[in-house]
């Protein structure tokens, strides 16, 4: 299949001024080649984990809908601030990062999602590890959803990779359900070629008492669309976000994060940190959002971008949204290049500036490749990163 696209995605929740040039992107392509529409089966499945492969995008989604009324309860009846956008996706089953487009775009391709699921009071010690080895000139299209049921626990690895001079299209929908005191903790690794073009979208609910965990590393493809959105449905869940990214030559990439919190005493932690080096290009949105009843509610959303090069661009757009007086939401960006005082310090120990730069880049990816669960994969991860600067 070969199909233009053409879609809106990490549209903020809110729109402010245009000429900031944050409220939306584009994913605009022409003729894109698509051959594959399955996720690969998983190299590690432990025990505890059922799954359900090959079914539609639209019928997987069907778990979401049942639960509609309760992800996005909110007490009250208060209207969205002015320039709300949340209702452009009010059609899909669970709200993402990306939004409604890529929902369209996975029904209309015909791409199947797998379901993972880990029954009441299943603690899966082991991860899921599933690995794209993507081709030259590949293209694929696939989801997946993981369903933890009460008090259940489960960790998920997707991890994409191809040679360093391959191209082709990779995108991705991942959504997830954790119920009353579930975990889970999800691991994305993209390391694509330079000439890939790929999205990942992320949308999740967390009834009370559960936990959803989102660490990714995007340090590939030339260019990269990435979107999270996590509603905090009751009292006491969590969103607990941890990125590390990498954006060279004249690469960009698009992100969008949300946590959406609805329950009393909730909590949600956003950090990314990331280096931008020669022409590259990357926006960064990310938006705390107190709903009406979520009073004793905490948010911190923080971003520290390291820029190696004076053409690069970068754009930050940290957000808090607030309809409660009792909570706590702290957010923030720091952007800079090497301090003077660091590099004389380095250079006084014989560590010349290129070296530093490189120990500095690899500390930032190492401490978010550190986290990763499966010792084989993480030293995978930390030799291509010490392999790529």
């Amino acid at each position: 299949m070969n199909k233009d696209l053409n879609m809106k995605v990490n549209v903020l929740p809110v729109l402010t001024y245009g000429f900031l040039k944050v409220n939306d992107s584009t994913v605009s392509e022409s003729d894109i080649k698509i051959d594959s529409f399955e996720t690969p089966d998983a190299s590690k499945m432990p025990q505890g984990v059922n799954v359900k492969r090959g079914v539609d995008y639209a019928e997987a989604g069907e778990i979401f809908i049942k639960n509609k009324d309760r992800i996005m309860y909110t007490t009250g009846d208060f209207a969205g601030p002015n320039a709300d956008t949340t209702g452009r996706n009010e059609g899909q089953a669970i709200r993402t990062g990306m939004g409604i487009d890529v929902d369209e775009l996975m029904i209309s391709a015909g791409a199947k999602c797998d379901i993972y699921t880990v029954e009441e009071n299943v603690k899966v010690s082991e991860p899921v590890v599933i690995e794209y080895k993507m081709k030259d000139g590949e293209g694929c299209i696939s989801a997946q959803v993981i369903h933890a049921k009460k008090d259940s626990e489960i960790n998920v690895i997707l991890a994409y990779e191809s040679e360093k001079d391959f191209g082709g299209f990779h995108g991705i929908s991942t959504r997830l359900l954790a119920e009353e005191g579930a975990k889970i903790n999800i691991y994305k690794i993209q390391m694509l070629g330079d000439k890939f073009i790929h999205f990942d979208d992320i949308g999740g609910a967390c009834f009370k008492g559960g936990s959803i965990g989102v660490t990714t590393l995007e340090l590939g493809a030339k260019k990269a669309w990435t979107g999270c959105l996590v509603n905090l449905v009751e009292k006491e869940a969590e969103l607990i976000s941890n990125m590390g990214y990498l954006v060279r030559y004249d690469n960009f990439l698009d992100v969008n994060y949300v946590a959406d919190q609805r329950g009393k005493n909730t909590n949600s932690v956003m950090h990314a940190k990331g280096v931008l080096m020669d022409s590259a290009t990357k926006v960064f949105r990310g938006t705390i959002d107190f709903k009406n009843g979520s009073s004793g509610s905490a948010g911190d959303e923080q971003e520290d971008t390291l820029m190696l090069s004076p053409d690069v661009i970068n754009r930050s757009m940290p957000v808090i949204l607030c309809q409660e007086e009792d909570v706590d939401g702290r957010h923030g960006a720091t952007i800079g290049q090497l301090g003077e005082d660091l590099l004389f310090y380095m250079q006084t120990r014989g560590i010349d500036e290129e070296n530093a730069k490189r120990m500095m880049i690899r500390a930032r990816l190492d401490s978010v490749a550190r986290t990763i669960p499966d010792k084989e994969l993480e030293q995978r991860v930390v030799f291509y990163i010490q392999n790529i600067i």
